[in-house]
């Protein structure tokens, strides 16, 4: 072949590699907000994450009615079961409603209270991140199940925490006693023959990993959401100081629930707890006059006098916890019949460093309420 015929040849090829790629990179026309409501309403779990997909990407506001609609219509899945024993299809409708509630979120839509009441076993820290965009007046009912309900999936926690920090913006009545009442402050008490040195204990930690999902080529991406106290990367806040929580997103084609997307979760503990009150009374949390974590020892000579120390403890941080119960009335944030009732339990967690062969500890007869004393001291 002659150096002209093969330079034709090549000059004939290069026109037609040239002509296709310029056909395949003629952009793609976007979906019409017909389309693209069409999918949401009538479409199959993986058209219905494209079309969430599609609504994200033209940010356009017309089409959150559409997302909400969507939103609205979702059925819970089986409570009770594990999430190995969902069906293929069942785990496809939950993407898609991931998918759905992403956009929302992104779009900075508000999610009615009836609509987030119905996606909060199954879709928690969307919930969490959504709730407080409504409104007190609209929450708040909502606020209070999320507050009394007893966390089972960590992202539970999330709402839990999260529906407190909305109700001591504006604490209807009993919240204030209920969340003073639920504190379970833990007092270790080391119990030391006369003269003996106290020893320390040293408290460990868990680790985790989390492996990659697999790839799923025909699925969009769409966001999970980490939910934290303090701002992560890029995250953006959901709640502002002084109960600041951010939201920290990543794109995923699998919801993975409990799996992955909650490596830190937030729990309503008895610090939190604490601090929230402070906060209600205007004070600083260091102000409160307790610590929910307390030390004291205790020399033991004889039963009688363990038990007298022992009880002498126990009223001096009783009295210190109803004197943040009176504050609390004086700020109307409790009432007098509530105060009564209303105060710390204290957990006994005796560390007994004497001889193997002393005589058992002896609970007191005359322990007041809210005192627990361990099982095995």
């Amino acid at each position: 072949m002659s150096n002209l015929v093969r330079l034709l040849c090549f000059v004939l090829c290069l026109a037609v590699v040239t002509g296709s790629t310029q056909e395949s990179a003629k952009p793609t026309p976007a979906p019409s907000q017909a389309d693209i409501e069409d999918r949401l309403l009538n479409g199959d779990s993986r058209s219905v994450a494209w079309a969430a997909h599609d609504a994200l990407a033209a940010h356009d506001q017309v089409l959150v009615p559409a997302l909400l609609d969507f939103a609205a219509r979702w059925q819970p899945l089986p409570k009770a079961a594990p999430e190995t024993s969902l069906a293929s299809d069942q785990l496809d409708q939950r993407d898609a409603a991931a998918a759905v509630l992403d956009a929302l979120i992104q779009l900075h839509a508000s999610v009615p209270a009836d609509t987030l009441r119905t996606l909060v076993s199954d879709f928690p820290n969307y919930v969490a991140i959504l709730l407080p965009r409504l409104p007190l007046e609209q929450s708040q009912a909502l606020n209070l199940e999320l507050y009394h309900s007893k966390p089972g999936k960590l992202a539970e926690h999330n709402l839990q925490y999260v529906s407190a920090a909305l109700l001591a913006q504006a604490p209807p009545a009993g919240f204030v006693a209920d969340l003073f009442t639920g504190i379970h402050n833990r007092a270790t008490i080391t119990i030391t023959k006369p003269g003996s040195p106290v020893v320390t204990e040293l408290r460990g930690g868990t680790a985790g990993c989390c492996l990659a999902d697999s790839p799923r080529p025909d699925w969009p991406q769409f966001g999970i959401y980490e939910l934290s106290t303090g701002k992560i990367g890029e995250s953006f806040s959901i709640l502002s100081r002084p109960d600041a929580v951010y939201a920290s997103r990543s794109e995923t084609t699998h919801y993975r629930a409990d799996n992955c997307d909650n490596f830190t979760f937030l729990v309503l503990g008895p610090e939190e707890r604490r601090q929230f009150l402070a906060r209600m009374l205007r004070i600083d949390p260091d102000a409160i006059g307790w610590k929910v974590e307390t030390t004291d020892t205790i020399a033991f000579r004889s039963q009688p006098q363990f038990q007298r120390e022992l009880l002498r403890f126990v009223a001096s941080e009783q009295k210190k916890y109803r004197e943040t119960g009176s504050a609390l009335v004086a700020r109307n944030l409790m009432t007098v019949s509530e105060q009564q009732d209303a105060i710390p339990a204290l957990d006994l967690d005796l560390k007994d460093q004497r001889a193997p062969d002393s005589p058992p500890l002896v609970q007191p007869a005359e322990l007041p309420p809210h005192i627990l004393w361990p099982k095995n001291p």
